[in-house]
């Protein structure tokens, strides 16, 4: 999954925006494959908390060749880069952030689809109940626990809770999280042989 989503941002230099479960298919050889690439719509339950909107983002450069995120809240006129036929009624069927940060700040789209995948990979891992799930509002209301996970790797949990910081600036970055999955790959490979 991780590696799909890499590809996306950072060969194909675009974005998918409704990374979830159900978006992953296996092929004929057992790959997974992200499907459904309408780029238009994201369920709330994983959907990154800053895409709701009403944020604005610019890249700030540091002296250690790494840059910050810098998250404004939007202040101004009500504005709509989507299609007012777009249904539904979350802050990105009208302004759609993944359309401006594509262009402006790739980074913060890479970071919000890290969030994305980070609620999927604890989806996955912990299967929980999702019938709670349907009276959520907004992906600050999903808590996420590990309860009656232990067969799960504490450095998996580790991993995906890195993934799910609040904060963008604190998430795990696309190609780290890629080598983390391609280390444990190669591990259970050589434990298998």
């Amino acid at each position: 999954m991780a590696a799909a989503v890499a590809h996306t941002h950072l060969v194909a230099h675009t974005y998918h925006m409704d990374v979830k479960p159900g978006n992953f298919l296996l092929d004929e050889e057992s790959n997974l494959v992200l499907i459904d690439w309408e780029q238009n719509g994201a369920p709330v339950t994983i959907a990154a908390p800053e895409i709701d909107g009403t944020w604005d983002v610019e890249e700030i450069p540091s002296e250690d060749q790494n840059t910050t995120l810098r998250y404004t809240k939007y202040t101004g006129p009500e504005r709509r880069n989507m299609p007012i036929t777009t249904p539904g009624n979350h802050g990105w069927n009208v302004w759609n952030v993944f359309l401006e940060w594509g262009k402006q700040c790739p980074k913060a789209l890479e970071l919000a689809e890290v969030f994305s995948l980070g609620r999927s990979m604890w989806m996955l891992l912990r299967q929980p109940n999702l019938d709670g799930f349907e009276d959520i509002t907004c992906t600050e209301e999903v808590v996420e626990d590990w309860e009656s996970s232990e067969d799960i790797p504490e450095h998996w949990r580790h991993v995906v809770e890195d993934c799910l910081h609040h904060d963008p600036n604190k998430r795990i970055g696309l190609r780290e999280l890629v080598a983390f999955w391609d280390r444990e790959r190669q591990e259970m490979n050589e434990r298998d042989t």
